[in-house]
């Protein structure tokens, strides 16, 4: 009888772990996305290989900048670590992937923010899982979300009640005027 128990008790942990549901991430709503991340893009794959990056991160994928939405614009080739070992993480790219991407710096490199719901595949012009305004995915073209994307970050810089400050003059002392050049030269 022990036996028997011994033998079906590893069988309902296994079980038990295949029914487990791949959704115990939490999916950001699109603008908690846009905050926590500090560089957001349209990205096609150029180069996935496999990496061992201190044993958090299985892959590492090149991407070509198409259209930079926010962050470095002089970043037009970056650098992610994806396959995360975070459980139910299903962080992965695929060469030649037109992807919707929002990253967040890790280490000099960056990964995905909020993992695979950081990704958001690009078919044609059609930005595939998107998430509206009440969190459901729905597919929706990119010139959309990216108007989108950019309100939610005018929205963030500016906070409502608040007016855009014009850019001040780099004065150092304001209140005495500029002394002539020429002096000393008569």
């Amino acid at each position: 009888m022990k036996k028997l128990a011994l033998i079906i008790a590893p069988l309902l942990l296994v079980a038990g772990g295949l029914a487990q549901s791949r959704s115990c991430l939490r999916v950001m709503p699109v603008d908690e996305l846009i905050r926590s991340s500090i560089w957001i893009g349209r990205v096609k794959i150029q180069k996935v290989s496999k990496a061992n990056y201190r044993g958090m991160y299985s892959q590492l994928a090149a991407m070509h900048a198409e259209d930079i939405i926010d962050g470095n614009s002089t970043m037009t080739e970056v650098h992610v670590l994806a396959k995360s070992n975070v459980p139910c993480a299903l962080d992965s790219y695929e060469a030649n992937q037109d992807v919707l991407v929002f990253l967040t710096p890790e280490e000099s490199l960056f990964r995905t923010s909020n993992f695979q719901y950081g990704e958001f595949l690009i078919v044609g012009d059609l930005v595939k899982g998107w998430r509206d305004k009440t969190n459901n995915v729905v597919d929706k073209p990119y010139a959309e979300v990216r108007k989108e994307i950019e309100t939610y970050l005018q929205v963030l810089r500016h906070p409502q009640g608040q007016p855009v400050q014009p850019p001040q003059p780099a004065n150092s002392n304001p209140s005495k005027p500029p002394e002539p050049f020429n002096k000393g030269m008569d």
